[in-house]
């Protein structure tokens, strides 16, 4: 999420430095809701997000695990 100049991972809420990247994941509309970013919906229902690399292996994780 970019807020005015600061951009903030979309999982975790964290500031990120300038030149830090983010991944944008595609996800579906009830994953989407666990993050509680208030991120619209895309044309087909699925919900764009940007996370840092640290939410993206959490994401993996808990993906793989359940």
């Amino acid at each position: 999420m970019i807020s005015g100049n600061d951009r903030f991972c979309d999982g975790c809420g964290q500031k990120l430095p300038p030149g830090s990247k983010l991944s944008q994941q595609v996800v579906a509309k009830e994953e989407a809701l666990r993050y509680r970013t208030g991120a619209p919906a895309n044309a087909d229902g699925a919900v764009t997000l940007d996370l840092c690399l640290q939410c993206r292996v959490n994401r993996a994780n808990h993906l793989k695990h359940s």
